[in-house]
């Protein structure tokens, strides 16, 4: 599954530009401009990873409580623990 990583982190990347539709695309500045992204939030996202890697993903072991602080955390954190976790459960 790590041969997927910049997939996985490309998703997570546009799932938290999503959060913010007035957020310029491509500007580089969605930290600036969106706050932390609380674990409810980061739920969803695995709703899209899901459907991108075919696989289910169990929020209560991936998502990190209390959410990330940033976007960079966000991405890297989550991204790691959904691919070492399709390492550890192959389909």
């Amino acid at each position: 599954m790590h041969d997927r990583l910049p997939e996985i982190r490309a998703e997570l990347e546009q799932f938290w530009a999503d959060q913010d539709p007035l957020a310029p695309l491509g500007s580089g500045t969605v930290d600036d401009l969106v706050a932390a992204m609380d674990s409810v939030t980061s739920c969803e996202a695995l709703e899209r990873l899901e459907t991108l890697l075919g696989i289910e993903l169990p929020s209560g072991d991936l998502i990190k409580r209390g959410g990330y602080e940033s976007k960079k955390q966000f991405v890297d954190e989550l991204s790691l623990a959904v691919a070492d976790y399709g390492a550890a459960n192959p389909k």
